[in-house]
């Protein structure tokens, strides 16, 4: 039953927002073995959550941050090659994707966005709200993109979300395809998300400073082991940027964030990337876990996620429920286009993949 039902005002409510649903997650057992949300699971040593202490210590909790992070701004510019001007700091990506449609979308022209499906799903839903069209392609087979299909959708479009390494499927998607697309479409801006690029092979990335104009590049610190910050980021034509700083609101990233995200960049880069190989390493170590299971296909991922399909029907929902029961949370992925009986499980540590290890046994063996 309709919660506005007999409110005069509810008439001016965004009339996007009627078939949308809400993205709530409750917040999850930490006791658990948490492999469930893309997380960075390893963690950070005593000694640099001592020196972060000291940095909140620091902080003039009675004062503002800096309006746009001018500081992380240039410490990421710089790292990338590029002009701190063309970087856009964000509340995480989910704000970076939401500046982008919102700077690209207009009254009366709201304008088309491209997704591949299965994808990131704040894509879509955050396009919807603003009442853009959403084209979906789905994925081949293999979970790689279909290049005739994005052609054809991309005619009259506005944004094309790529996400790659791509969640919830794993795929690093053909450069060359996409560079193709970027060329073919100059009309269309791409916007190349690397979320999970430190989970990718070396050389993965389509950063590159000299892209063509309709290239974006996003990234964010939340799979990187600090994702409680909520820092996200785009690097794009300063065209762009200037739009988005218009419609983003000041102060949007919080000085706790800016400061603790400057200090892990500029002075435990080692020690985050040793985090990024354990989970690489980890990653080697959950696949052959889900391999056991009977009947299972483990499918190839570059991110730090692996999806396992089952074999029958239901398995995927009532083995995430047995799990759930164990103590280890996984996400069921059964209902999405090209991912039937699936799930999909993030990379944990040692200690919880071997958690995972022990409640497969259990479940496996009880189902005998």
């Amino acid at each position: 039953m309709s919660t506005d039902e007999g409110l005069p005002w509810a008439q001016h409510l965004r009339s996007t927002l009627g078939a949308l649903s809400i993205y709530d997650v409750p917040p999850a057992d930490a006791t658990a073995a948490r492999m469930h949300a893309n997380e960075c699971a390893e963690p950070w040593p005593a000694e640099v959550m001592d020196a972060l202490a000291e940095v909140v210590r620091s902080l003039e909790l009675g004062r503002y941050p800096d309006t746009s992070g001018r500081a992380l701004r240039t410490l990421l510019a710089r790292r990338h090659g590029c002009d701190p001007e063309r970087v856009v700091l964000g509340n995480g990506s989910d704000e970076v994707i939401a500046l982008l449609l919102l700077a690209l979308s207009s009254p009366g022209r709201p304008g088309v966005v491209v997704t591949p499906d299965p994808t990131f799903v704040m894509y879509g839903h955050t396009a919807r709200v603003l009442g853009m069209e959403v084209r979906e392609v789905m994925l081949t087979e293999e979970l790689e993109l279909d290049g005739p299909a994005m052609h054809q959708a991309l005619v009259g479009a506005t944004l094309c979300f790529l996400a790659r390494p791509n969640n919830p499927t794993g795929s690093l998607w053909d450069a060359a395809l996409i560079r193709e697309l970027e060329r073919e479409h100059p009309e269309v801006v791409f916007v190349i998300d690397e979320a999970y690029l430190g989970f990718a092979p070396p050389g993965s990335s389509l950063w590159d400073a000299a892209a063509p104009s309709n290239q974006v590049h996003m990234g964010t610190l939340s799979k990187v082991g600090l994702a409680a910050l909520r820092v996200g980021y785009c690097i794009a034509h300063p065209a762009l940027t200037r739009a988005m700083n218009k419609v983003r609101h000041p102060y949007n990233v919080s000085q706790t964030s800016l400061s603790l995200a400057q200090t892990v960049l500029e002075r435990f880069g080692p020690v985050q990337e040793a985090m990024l190989a354990r989970t690489r390493a980890n990653r080697e170590q959950l696949v052959e876990v889900l391999g056991r299971i009977p009947g299972a296909r483990v499918l190839p991922s570059a991110g730090n996620m692996v999806l396992v399909r089952l074999p029958g029907e239901d398995d995927a929902p009532r083995l995430r429920e047995r799990l759930a029961a164990a103590g280890v949370l996984v996400k069921d992925v059964s209902r999405l286009p090209r991912l039937e009986r699936c799930l999909r499980v993030s990379v944990g540590t040692r200690e919880e993949i071997e958690r995972l290890a022990a409640a497969l046994s259990t479940v496996v063996a009880g189902s005998r």
